[in-house]
């Protein structure tokens, strides 16, 4: 035993090469992009003030999930979203809110001035889906549009709405699934948009 000590070295050298030689995935982060939907109307003279999104036990992380059938999940360890999916919808959905030019403001959660709305919500699913034939980007969100300051026997509620997308992507392709996913999210906005303010400016039209 102690005339092949020597070799122990030389096999642990070894080991480190052969260690070294394999390379590790590479951890890629997505973000939802999209251009901003145009939504026609008068302007209203309101503040709305955009709250964070809850998300669902399930996508409450940054790895992005995908779904084989109604019960098994699992999730991508080479490719996550570059921020919590809360935060990343409550951003664009905010965004397209003030580019649409229909508010006096829009303002992301702590708003700087005091609001007369606000939009909050929850992701209730955002997942690679399997469809049988295929994959597709499945989203779905819960939204809730509330007034900030209640008026006299009123509820301060003016919309709760489900809004679902799906669209079409290769199966284990992330990168597609992500653009698949903006293409979902953009169809979204518009409707969601559009469903705000007719929402708020019934609701300016009833307060004396």
């Amino acid at each position: 035993m102690r005339r092949h000590r020597w070799l122990l070295p030389w096999l642990t050298a070894l080991a480190g090469c052969m260690h070294l030689g394999v390379q590790s995935p590479q951890l890629r982060e997505y973000r939802l992009d999209y251009a901003p939907p145009t939504i026609s109307g008068p302007p209203l003279p309101v503040a709305l003030a955009v709250d964070y999104f809850s998300v669902a036990a399930v996508y409450d992380r940054e790895a992005i999930v995908y779904r084989d059938d109604s019960y098994a999940t699992g999730a991508y360890f080479d490719a996550r979203w570059s921020a919590n999916p809360g935060n990343l919808l409550a951003d664009l959905l905010a965004r397209d809110l003030a580019a649409s030019g229909l508010f006096r403001a829009v303002q992301r959660v702590p708003a700087m001035v005091p609001s007369d709305y606000h939009l909050g919500g929850e992701v209730q699913e955002i997942e690679e889906r399997s469809t049988g034939s295929g994959c597709a980007a499945h989203l779905r969100v819960q939204l809730l549009l509330a007034r900030s300051r209640a008026a006299a026997n009123k509820s301060p509620v003016l919309l709760q709405r489900a809004y679902a997308g799906e669209e079409p992507c290769p199966c284990n392709r992330p990168g597609r699934l992500v653009a698949a996913m903006s293409e979902a999210l953009a169809r979204m906005s518009a409707q969601l948009g559009r469903d705000v303010y007719d929402a708020i400016a019934a609701d300016i039209s009833r307060l004396p």
